[in-house]
């Protein structure tokens, strides 16, 4: 995902954090792809969760995305099933 897509989304416009933001989305597409199987960024849901992911992760500064604030935690898990079971789905048929 580009930098400047999650700078804008962060309403970041300095570069000091350039490196943390970068290495946060490096955190977030494991993350997805760990709970998912797959980070397909065409997909507006994947593009939002690696933003919603990236944003706790930058405004918390925090080393686990479990804690995350509730309101992002229900929407991290709620994307994150419909992946699942979508990525499940196309598993059956192959």
């Amino acid at each position: 995902m580009e930098l400047t897509l999650i700078k804008q989304f962060l309403k970041v416009d300095f570069d000091d954090d350039d490196n943390i933001i970068q290495m946060m989305a490096d955190v977030a597409d494991k993350y997805i792809n760990a709970a998912v199987g797959s980070c397909d960024y065409t997909d507006a849901r994947v593009r939002l969760l690696a933003l919603v992911i990236i944003t706790e992760l930058y405004e918390k500064r925090s080393y686990s995305v479990e804690k995350a604030g509730v309101k992002a935690q229900y929407t991290i898990r709620s994307i994150i099933a419909q992946l699942q079971a979508e990525q499940e789905m196309t598993d059956d048929e192959a």
